[in-house]
């Protein structure tokens, strides 16, 4: 999961995408990335415009485990 940077938009109201693949440029870094949208449209974006987000791996909802 990532945020979409939208610079007419604040950060807590940036949308958020499914990162797909990653594609490396001709020197072998990572330089784009494929994303895709709650509505299931296809995004790519310049890795500087896409921030990654902490994902809870054990399967729990993290608002339930906070809730607890």
């Amino acid at each position: 999961m990532a945020l979409l940077q939208e610079d007419v938009r604040p950060r807590h109201v940036w949308e958020r995408a499914l990162i797909e693949q990653l594609i490396e440029g001709r020197d072998g870094m990572i330089c784009t990335v494929v994303l895709r949208s709650p509505e299931g449209n296809k995004i790519t974006r310049l890795i500087q415009l896409v921030f990654p987000l902490e994902v809870d791996q054990s399967g729990e909802d993290v608002e339930e485990r906070l809730s607890s």
